[in-house]
């Protein structure tokens, strides 16, 4: 376990925004579930769908800035 903690934090060290971009992802994730199952009726479907649309375009964000930072980290290629 300390040996994936270090890499994580490694990771962190060298594309942070990329990193952050996950923790955000997925914390929209777990509040978009805890919606879903939890307030049902408290949210509207059109906020609902704006608010699964966001998620899509952080995810799509995070994706793209993972394949930039190992673009940058590969200079042989």
């Amino acid at each position: 376990m300390p040996d994936f903690l270090s890499e994580l934090t490694q990771r962190a060290r060298r594309c942070p925004v990329a990193c952050a971009l996950k923790i955000l992802l997925l914390l929209l994730f777990m509040s978009a579930l805890n919606i879903a199952i939890f307030f049902k009726n408290a949210m509207s479907i059109y906020a609902f769908i704006g608010f699964m649309a966001v998620i899509g375009y952080v995810a799509i964000v995070a994706i793209s800035t993972d394949i930039n930072c190992r673009l940058k980290l590969n200079k042989e290629n």
